[in-house]
């Protein structure tokens, strides 16, 4: 069983895009099933692309890692090239005994990618 110590060695990661518009192309409804096409229930909505930044950070204990701004789709290779090796390694190799934690999105459980974490200590 962990203790406050043992998650204390924990490095918390994770990536988030954020829309910089009012409307994210995500529309949630909530109703009945007999008030499928009921008209107040119906919503015209912007369809095109709206503008968005998407960022990846890394938190531990007591520090934190540079927020790293992305563009574009995030692939395995991307996660290695642009987040891992040049930010990641470093900041684990400044924390000793540290623990990476991530969430397993794609990117992140590509083989690529794994093959660049099996250097350090990560959450199964």
């Amino acid at each position: 069983m962990w203790n406050v110590t043992d998650w204390q060695q924990v490095v918390f990661s994770d990536e988030c895009r954020f829309v910089l518009g009012t409307d994210d192309n995500c529309v949630r409804v909530w109703r009945r099933p007999d008030e499928r096409y009921n008209s107040p229930h119906t919503v015209l909505r912007h369809t095109a692309r709206t503008a968005a930044v998407m960022v990846w950070g890394g938190i531990a204990y007591d520090s934190r890692s540079t927020l790293i701004v992305m563009s574009g789709t995030l692939t395995g290779q991307r996660f290695v090239d642009d987040i891992l090796r040049p930010h990641v390694g470093p900041f684990l190799n400044g924390l000793a005994g540290a623990v990476f934690q991530q969430d397993n999105a794609r990117p992140h459980t590509a083989r690529v990618a794994q093959d660049f974490l099996r250097h350090f200590q990560t959450l199964p």
